[in-house]
């Protein structure tokens, strides 16, 4: 018997119903306006921050990879030449002439 009862729902007010049909008619102008304030806060004033720091350190980075460039170059001619037999034996007997030579 219970189960045939009607049940009473609260009714929304008309104050509420009102403000959410107002909001669905207003979505048009306030949701790109809030999407347009979310991107200049939340990724365009930090993106361009970054770019301005990265900007600042660039001339930095610049001559680090100027020096390891230069670095990386003497050694990796000095890494082809121990590899070659001919320059081993040259610097072997130029160190033997050392030697035999001695201080003066």
């Amino acid at each position: 018997m219970l189960r045939h009862m009607a049940t009473v729902r609260p009714i929304p007010s008309p104050m509420l119903i009102r403000f959410i049909r107002n909001a669905i008619a207003w979505s048009p102008v306030w949701v790109p306006a809030l999407l347009i304030w979310q991107i200049s806060v939340g990724g365009l004033r930090p993106a361009l921050a970054e770019q301005k720091r990265l900007d600042e350190e660039r001339p930095a980075v610049k001559e680090r990879h100027r020096a390891t460039s230069s670095d990386f170059e003497e050694m990796s001619a000095e890494h082809r030449a121990w590899e070659d037999p001919v320059y081993r034996e040259r610097l072997r007997r130029a160190n033997r002439a050392e030697d035999e030579a001695g201080p003066r």
